[in-house]
């Protein structure tokens, strides 16, 4: 990298502005040497198949980035491995799995690097990207599938590509979800209990649990969520399992996970069933997985931890990179359209669609 790029990196960092536009004398000035591109590329891959940790926060801030005590950052987030040191995770934020941080972009001849900030205990849902000079302020949210180039002031929240305003959070709301744990000493004893309940009453299809433990954010203890063998056990099938196409070893394998798959059920390549709870996924007959789809079983936020056990009924069509809400219940023979994010219980018979799905039209 030349001493003119360190030097404006430097005075980014140093001010408090969000981003900065410099001019390249020649395409290739903004490149680190090759050892330090080397291992933040590797270390950027590697971390994907690290569960959210300590350890984990250590190993990226060895790249620069900057990265408070409790950040929770879960799978598949993808850094900018040119300038790591331009993000900062604040203490106690959480970033949704398969996001994006990126802090820079080629324009022409023209280089714009920009900070990507989440401050204190805020969160982003899964699967946003956030472009250079994107923050998001305390006590605000960014929803699934979303785009940020701005800035999300304080107590909003913000969704859709690019992101805009949804709402402002009321005084009850900005409680619900940013308040302070209480740290309640029987908060794990209780915990457990709730958990063994819900996991063994099939008439249960949805556990909320407030979050009163010891970190800054419920994702941390997700280690907490049950016996960690069985944890492993189910994201190693999911990983296992996921870059392979459809075929009858894929459905044996996600079977051991515990995962209830019917009759000529068809799994896309790409398909992630939860590692935490991928066991409380029921596929009836007929059921089609697009590729890269997404099922969960478990959502946290800063103050809550939520499990659920996701169904998809007979005949039913989930099409590529679309998520499915933990707890959610997908009707017979309805289509959930690419990119979508479905929620709660969605009638049989239907073609939904959009962040969050909403109804399109019956099916013909």
């Amino acid at each position: 990298m030349k001493s003119y790029i360190k030097e404006a990196v430097q005075q980014l960092q140093q001010s408090s502005k969000l981003k900065k536009e410099i001019e390249l004398k020649n395409p290739n000035d903004y490149k680190k040497n090759f050892l330090r591109i080397s291992y933040n590329k590797l270390l950027f891959f590697l971390q994907t198949r690290i569960v959210p940790s300590h350890f984990k926060n250590w190993l990226l801030r060895t790249s620069g980035m900057n990265i408070g005590d409790d950040a929770c950052i879960p799978h598949y987030i993808k850094f900018d491995p040119y300038f790591p040191e331009l993000i900062y995770l604040e203490k106690g934020s959480l970033v949704g799995g398969l996001c994006t941080l990126v802090t820079h972009k080629i324009e022409g001849n023209k280089l714009l690097l920009g900070k990507v900030i989440l401050e204190e205990r805020t969160m982003i849902g899964g699967d946003c990207i956030m472009f250079p000079g994107s923050k998001v302020s305390k006590k605000s949210l960014l929803m699934f599938f979303s785009d940020l180039n701005k800035v999300i002031p304080e107590g909003e929240l913000w969704g859709g590509k690019p992101a805009q305003g949804v709402k402002k959070f009321s005084s009850e709301e900005i409680e619900k979800f940013f308040a302070l744990s209480k740290n309640d000493s029987e908060y794990y004893k209780s915990f457990k209990k709730k958990v063994r309940e819900f996991l063994h009453d099939p008439t249960k299809t949805y556990l909320k649990i407030q979050y009163n433990g010891k970190r800054l954010t419920a994702g941390n203890d997700w280690w907490r969520a049950r016996n960690m063998i069985r944890i492993f056990w189910n994201g190693g099938i999911t990983e296992i399992t996921r870059p392979l196409p459809h075929c009858r070893l894929k459905t044996t394998l996600l079977r051991l996970a515990g995962i209830k798959i019917g009759k000529n059920c068809h799994i896309g390549k790409g398909v992630i069933f939860d590692h935490l709870f991928g066991d409380n996924v029921t596929l009836e007959d007929n059921v089609t997985l697009g590729e890269n789809a997404y099922l969960d079983g478990h959502e946290y936020t800063t103050t809550q931890t939520i499990f659920g056990k996701t169904v998809i009924k007979k005949g039913a069509h989930i099409k590529h990179h679309a998520f499915i809400r933990t707890g959610t219940i997908i009707g017979e023979n309805t289509i959930i359209e690419p990119f979508s994010v479905a929620q709660r219980e969605i009638p049989s018979n239907e073609i939904w669609g959009g962040n969050p799905a909403v109804f399109l039209k019956k099916k013909a």
